[in-house]
């Protein structure tokens, strides 16, 4: 939970004679410098509900998590703004990167193709995500590796599935 860990980690440094920033963006031109809050759910065997995978069930738990996210912050979009509406957040993506009264989720282009296409009567476990590189445009460096899909980091939700 976010917010135990801020008041834990508060708490801590002060009892160490330090100081927690907790500001998002607390470093003018350092990007990616302030908090967030990464997590993952699966199962006690190690099936991550927001990796593809490579077998059928594996993309049918994927596809299934999505679509109960996406649910989840349709009917619940109220109770999520109030987690993640502080002052300076709300300045970092209003002032400058995107709205932030629209909570949204962003699993990517490919998967986006792939809804459309099981809207269009496709098959639900068609989704097969693809590695690429990042071409460093330099002759003495190899393709840095990329995620599976491309990233919308201003959304709330920005990524499923790395």
């Amino acid at each position: 939970n976010n917010v135990l860990f801020m008041e834990v980690l508060e708490r801590e440094a002060e009892r160490l004679g330090l100081h927690a920033l907790l500001h998002e963006k607390p470093f003018a031109g350092i990007n990616g410098s302030g908090k967030h809050n990464n997590w993952s759910v699966g199962t006690d065997t190690g099936h991550n509900f927001f990796y593809p995978g490579k077998t059928d069930d594996a993309r049918a738990l994927y596809v299934t998590a999505i679509a109960c996210l996406a649910h989840g912050l349709k009917q619940h979009n109220e109770l999520i703004r109030c987690c993640v509406a502080t002052a300076g957040n709300d300045h970092r993506l209003g002032a400058q990167e995107a709205p932030p009264a629209i909570i949204s989720l962003h699993p990517g282009i490919g998967f986006e193709k792939h809804v459309d296409h099981v809207i269009a009567g496709g098959d639900l476990l068609s989704y097969c995500p693809q590695k690429s590189g990042a071409d460093p445009k330099a002759t003495a460096a190899m393709p840095a590796p990329c995620g599976v899909e491309d990233r919308n980091r201003t959304a709330p939700f920005p990524f499923c599935g790395n």
